[in-house]
């Protein structure tokens, strides 16, 4: 039976999910990465003229943004969970590597038009290129790479691959795919297989959200705990009905403004620049980032480069005491920022 690894270029394939969509028909097309292996190894199979195909392992290679503007912490930490599920419910063997965006938004028309910043990715084409050569060197490790990719640069290793014996089957995208890899008499001998376009298998990557049954795992649940969603949990994660999770916002709202009147806050919320005292309420030590809570109550995120003095993020711990500047207002449903933390004198 073959053995087959996917090469994935993140990257590529999240820049050009636009274009899909446009192909589909559909605003907002969503490829199931759950599928994709399959779908992908038995089109090479099919070209083979066989049914028995074995997809070993699954790579993917992709960026994150690193020092960015808080305001998108919200889309960079729905990027590390979407990472976290590949490995988790997939089990893909996820490189990712951080993009230096100097503290600025992520996308360019919420920066100042005059700010010619571009971010600069690095690693992710040398790091999905070496590790598609490496393993073709080890014996057995696979006999098909499936190259899910677009850029000319990849052209030398697809070469050297096959020059070691492995075949490669190219997966792309319409429009989107350097021509070395589209041209029929193959001159750039890249490729073993006919060009996998992923615009002709859009029908049966498209992620689906059937209907079902699942119980709601709120204590506070009223009716029957069997509710019909499309909602798909992850693996160990509790579903909530939306009427129970519609409760729960109410009832967080209710205790933030409790605590702002009890706290005799019930003003506006402190001006930016102002030095407030508060503890760590949150650490996401992977990630690089937390959130403070302030005396008054209210919530704010800092990331780790806003660290003074002594201070190592590696050292806090949930509950110690710390002085903040006020970056951004906080509100009573709303997370402020700060910068200059630095440790209680």
């Amino acid at each position: 039976m073959a053995k087959i690894m996917l090469f994935i270029d993140g990257t590529w394939l999240y820049a050009n999910t636009a274009r899909l969509s446009e192909v589909f028909g559909r605003a907002e097309y969503r490829l199931d990465f759950g599928k994709l292996p399959r779908v992908l190894a038995e089109e090479v199979g099919s070209q083979l003229g066989v049914t028995g195909v074995d997809v070993v392992r699954t790579y993917l290679f992709a960026s994150i943004a690193s020092n960015h503007d808080p305001l998108d912490r919200d889309l960079v930490g729905r990027r590390q969970d979407f990472f976290d599920m590949l490995k988790e419910e997939y089990h893909y063997e996820v490189e990712v590597y951080p993009v230096d965006y100097m503290g600025k938004r992520l996308r360019r028309v919420d920066r100042d038009p005059a700010d010619a910043f571009e971010p600069k990715e690095t690693c992710v084409d040398i790091s999905l290129a070496t590790s598609m050569l490496y393993l073709a060197a080890i014996p057995y490790a696979y006999d098909i790479a499936i190259a899910v990719l677009g850029d000319q640069d990849f052209k030398p290793v697809l070469q050297h691959v096959r020059r070691l014996g492995k075949r490669v089957a190219i997966a792309s995208i319409k429009d989107s795919c350097t021509w070395d890899y589209v041209d029929p008499r193959d001159e750039a001998r890249v490729k073993d297989f006919d060009i996998i376009w992923l615009d002709d298998l859009l029908s049966e990557l498209e992620l689906k959200y059937d209907p079902h049954y699942l119980p709601c795992a709120s204590p506070n649940h009223k009716g029957p705990r069997e509710v019909y969603t499309k909602f798909h949990p992850r693996k160990g994660q509790k579903f909530y009905c939306d009427d129970c999770r519609e409760e729960r916002s109410r009832q967080q709202e209710a205790q933030r403004q409790a605590q702002l009147t009890a706290a005799g806050s019930g003003e506006a919320a402190p001006e930016v620049g102002a030095t407030r005292r508060g503890v760590v309420k949150v650490l996401i030590k992977g990630k690089g980032y937390g959130f403070l809570q302030s005396d008054d109550g209210l919530n704010y995120y800092f990331h780790f480069s806003a660290l003074q003095g002594s201070i190592s993020f590696d050292d806090l711990a949930v509950g110690e005491k710390l002085d903040f500047v006020v970056k951004e207002q906080a509100g009573p449903s709303v997370n402020g920022s700060a910068e200059r933390v630095r440790r209680v004198q």
